[in-house]
Parts: C-alpha cells; structure tokens; sequence
C-alpha cells in the first residue's frame, strides 16, 4: 500500500519563484534550456490542425518525452505532463485533448506499449504512481485511469467509453478529520490480458480482474475477478464463464546451461537461483565446465546429482563451453550463464514471455546488477556506435526493448536460431565474444531483446587490464567481420583516430605493449577474418543503417573521472558526432 505525498494546491501556492513551480508541476526536470524546449515545442505544434500537426508532433515529441517508438500519431491538444517519464511504444495512436500525467517524486511514470489506441479525452493521471498499458490495448473516448501506485492493463484489452480506473483512494479512518486532510492510499489495479471493461464501468483499487474476463457496462467492480469470467452489476458479482477448453496453457521447454571455472564458491547460489525459478517448464539442467582445478564438479555431483556435467578437453574460453551447450540441449530455448550468476525468481518467465511476443526474436538477455550493490546496474543491453564501442541503453522499460547486442552473462536463446548463424565464434577468448554472436543475431534478422523487468545479479569481480590484447584485437574482429565495405570505406577515418587515442590512453596506463600485440595479431588472422567475413556478409540480412549509432560513447569508463581525460573524451564525441552528421547518411 502507497501512501500519496505530492499536494498539487501546496506546491502552486508555497512560497518560490512561480517559474520554478510550473517546472516542477508540469516538466519535472531541472534545467531553463529543457523548459524552453518544451515550451516551444509544445506551443508551436499542440493545436495546430490537420496533417501539418500531425506530421510536427510525430517528428517534434520524442525530443520532450522519455521514449517515443515508430509511427506514433499525436492528436491536436493532447497534455504532456513530466514528460521525461512517458514512454511510448510503436504504432500508437493518442487522440486529440488526451491527458498524459506522468507526475510524482519517485514513480517510473507512464508505459504504453505497441498498438495501443487512447480515444479523445482520455487522462491518464498519475499521482507519484504508474500507469503501464500492455501492447494491443484500446481505450475509449473520456475515460480516466488514475494511480497512486501501480495500475497495469494487459495486452489486448478493450475497454469502454466514460470508464473509471481508480488506483487510489481517500483515507476516511479519522471521523473528525475531513477526509481532504486525510491523504491518499492506493493499492493499484490489475487487469490479465484479453479482456473487455464496458461502457461506464468503475473499477476501484485494489482489484484484480483476470484474463479474458468481461465486464457489463454500468459496473462497479469492488472484488477479483477470476480468469474467464463474466460479471457485471453495481456492485459487480459474477454472472457465467466464458467457455474454455480446459487445457493448461504449455509453456516451452527450457535448458540451461551454466558455463564454470572455478567456481565452487558461487555456484551453489547460481544453482538454487534455477530451481526456485517459478517457471515449470526447465526440462534439464548442464554445467560445462572449463578445466576447473577446485571442487566445483565434485558440488555439483554431490549435492545435484540431477544435474548433467560436461568436461571440456581444455579451457579455450567462454564460447567453447557455451557451443556446447547449445549443441547438447534438448529444448528449443536455452538460457546460458556465467557460474557467479543469481536470477530473480521470475526472471526464466519474463525471459519467455518476451520470446513469445518477438517470435522473430533471436535472443533476450534480463537486466544484470551488482549482487553487493543491487541498486546499481551492470548492464541493461547496448548498441554500436559506428567505431566499434558499445552505447550503454539508459531506458529501464515494463517492455522488452529491441537493442544491438546483450550479454551472455545471462540470455535465453532461441536454439535454431543460433545454430543458423553459425554459434558463438570459438576464437575470441575473452572481449566482444558476445557482443560478436549477439550483433551477428541482430543483422541476421533475428532481434536483441533486452528485458529490464527480468533482473540477474552477478558476484563481479574486477578484472582490471590484463585482457588488452584481446580486447583490441577482438574488436577489429568485430568490425571487419560485420560492417559492410561501404561502411568501412566511410567510417575508417573516425575508427583509425578513436583506435590511435585509445592506443594513447594505454600507453599512458602502461599497457601500450599489448595494444601493439592485439593490431599484430589482427594482421596475422586476417585471412581467417576474410574468410568468417564472408559467411556472416551471407546471412545479413539488416542493413548498417539500422543498427549503427553516432551517439556518445563512454570511451574510458571509470578513467572518465580524471578531468584530463574526461576533456579529451568530450571532444572525441564532439569530433564523432559531427562525422556522423557528415557522413553518417552515406552508410547503408
């Protein structure tokens, strides 16, 4: 239970600069230039009338709001409010004079999936709560969705003109306090996939109303309502059952497989992460192992005897031992990861649950945290910047977000898939091995998908510089073995200047040898990078220009807190931006 704490009436007549209090109310983000922007924005493009309106807004909206997919339309009047905090999917349809309120101190803000359709004078209304509406939902004209904490609609659902969400509620419990000075508490509403509320109905916190389920026009709903039910009345009671044919719904097998070395220290934790997934359908589970030299095999024999082991004849690496376990499983998905991984009780099912959404999909990888500070995330997916550096993915989305690479730390994978494109590539040790098989799905045909709700978290240890070599010599790899010719002929000048300030940075760190070693190396393999080149150019299937970026990268990491260093890499991302505007259109 959420209690409320903003007070719009207190914040709009407390003591402060009136400009400082309209910020707060209607941008929610500090900063004179993004309120000038917004401002514009919305001043030249709200009302104006017909296609000339609707072309502005579609172009001149993603620049105010968190997250603005494809073909999104944008009626004449529609209110943003904290914008920052409105995510918005693909092929959505908003209305003229909507209402989205994404307000609050603390709340993640609004989410609206692919396909949805939000009809004229429509409020979604957030009081430091979320409102999250699945793909496919469609809303009727005037009505009003309002959370204090959480309020959730599952995909494809209908719901009637004039109907009432109410994700809150007064606090009455005080008979001589007016109920105004009482405060808020919510409970939040959820809806299961499927169904239909009708015209005029009321659904009040606190209420659970299950999947393809129906609700009579005129209906106050005050209580659950189980899946496949029809109901309706004031106050609501159940009338019939939608008929059904009785079969539990299969879910699809799943194998997994957890990569070890040396883990006899953590591999107990990743093990009993697995068997308290709430997902029933894990068919098996197989560690390979990569030549441990402690009593990790021994463990697992010991106390999982269920559980198969594989020995690998010797430790070439990550890829090896996951080839391996993608050859040997017997299940169509197989999530693979690293021994010092913990997963989050639903996380199996949430991976799934993507797949299941994308059936292009290739891959779908959950969000990884730091197990000693789970506030801090690791890694939420990136894409590639046209250099050959990863640009991190900074949104944190109720759905899955299609990315250019993920982490094999964690990832369920689609087996055939993998097995198309050629597995992982057994010759990077150690940098890019993923980011390598998971960019090769992507330009493939068969998307990235990174999960934020599906949360891992990993016993990181650091590994300081000793893999320079292979990081630099992999990432020629990378880019030679992907980038179409044309690509490379036009973006080989930025790569060479972003190769030779690294090959800087390292000399400075003391590793300038390796640097060295890893540019001999690639010159040494390249007929064997020709060779792969030609296979993977086969199977592309996605063209540069939708894979590559030219944002800002983060090119040194935590060496960015120097302040020579962080100079040096602003003007690098100055330099890299502008050759993107300049040549950026050439690539395709």
């Amino acid at each position: 239970m959420k209690k409320h704490t903003i007070e719009i009436q207190k914040e709009l007549f407390k003591k402060g600069k009136n400009l400082d209090k309209y910020r707060s109310l209607v941008l929610g983000q500090k900063g004179l230039l993004k309120l000038m922007k917004y401002e514009l924005i919305v001043t030249l493009t709200s009302n104006v009338a017909g296609a000339l309106g609707l072309w502005l807004r579609r172009k001149l909206y993603p620049a105010i709001l968190g997250m603005v997919g494809r073909n999104v339309t944008f009626g004449r009047g529609v209110v943003l409010r904290h914008p920052g905090k409105i995510f918005i999917g693909d092929n959505v349809v908003i209305d003229d004079h909507c209402v989205l309120d994404a307000k609050g101190e603390d709340n993640r803000g609004i989410f609206i999936g692919d396909g949805v359709f939000i009809s004229r004078n429509t409020v979604l209304n957030c009081k430091n709560g979320d409102i999250v509406l699945d793909d496919g939902v469609n809303i009727g004209a005037n009505c009003t969705i309002f959370s204090a904490s959480e309020v959730r609609v599952g995909r494809d659902n209908l719901i009637g003109a004039y109907s009432y969400l109410v994700g809150g509620t007064h606090n009455f419990s005080d008979p001589e306090t007016a109920v105004i000075h009482q405060g808020r508490v919510s409970r939040g509403i959820r809806i299961g996939p499927g169904g239909w509320i009708g015209a005029h109905v009321t659904v009040l916190d606190g209420v659970e109303i299950g999947k393809h389920a129906v609700i009579g026009a005129g209906s106050a709903v005050n209580r659950k309502i189980p899946d496949y039910a029809v109901a309706a009345g004031n106050p609501v009671t159940i009338i019939n059952k939608r008929m059904v044919d009785g079969k539990g719904e299969q879910k699809p097998e799943v194998t997994v497989g957890i990569i070890n070395y040396n883990g006899e220290d953590v591999l107990k934790d990743t093990i009993n992460s697995i068997i308290a997934q709430d997902y029933e359908s894990i068919v098996e589970i197989i560690v390979i192992d990569n030549c441990s030299t402690d009593g990790s095999i021994e463990l697992v024999k010991r106390d999982y005897p269920d559980i198969k082991v594989v020995k690998m004849k010797n430790n070439r690496g990550p890829n090896p031992a996951r080839n391996e376990v993608l050859k040997r499983a017997s299940s169509e998905f197989v999530l693979i990861m690293d021994n010092d991984i913990i997963l989050s009780d639903d996380c199996i099912s949430l991976l799934v649950d993507a797949m299941i959404r994308n059936p292009q999909a290739g891959m779908a990888g959950p969000q990884i945290r730091l197990q000693d500070r789970p506030d801090q995330i690791q890694y939420n997916g990136v894409n590639i910047h046209f250099v050959g550096e990863v640009v991190m993915n900074r949104y944190e989305l109720e759905k899955a977000l299609v990315v250019g690479a993920v982490s094999a730390g964690a990832v369920l994978i689609r087996r055939k898939n993998a097995i198309e494109i050629g597995l992982f590539d057994k010759d990077y040790y150690f940098g890019w091995e993923d980011g390598d098989f998971s960019f090769r799905m992507t330009i493939s045909g068969f998307p990235c998908l990174i999960v934020s709700k599906a949360r891992v978290f990993h016993k990181k240890e650091k590994r300081g510089m000793s893999w320079v070599r292979y990081q630099v010599r992999n990432r020629w790899w990378f880019i030679l073995k992907t980038y179409n010719l044309r690509t490379l002929i036009f973006t080989i000048p930025a790569i060479l200047i972003y190769q030779f300030a690294l090959f800087v940075f390292l000399l400075l760190k003391g590793h300038g040898i390796d640097f060295i070693k890893g540019s001999f190396d690639v010159i040494v393999t390249l007929p064997m990078t020709l060779k792969k080149r030609r296979e993977v150019m086969r199977q592309k299937r996605v063209r540069d220009r939708y894979t590559l970026l030219g944002r800002r990268i983060s090119i040194i990491g935590d060496a960015g807190s120097l302040p020579m260093i962080r100079a040096a890499s602003s003007l690098l991302n100055l330099f890299f931006s502008i050759y993107w505007i300049l040549f950026g259109w050439l690539i395709k």
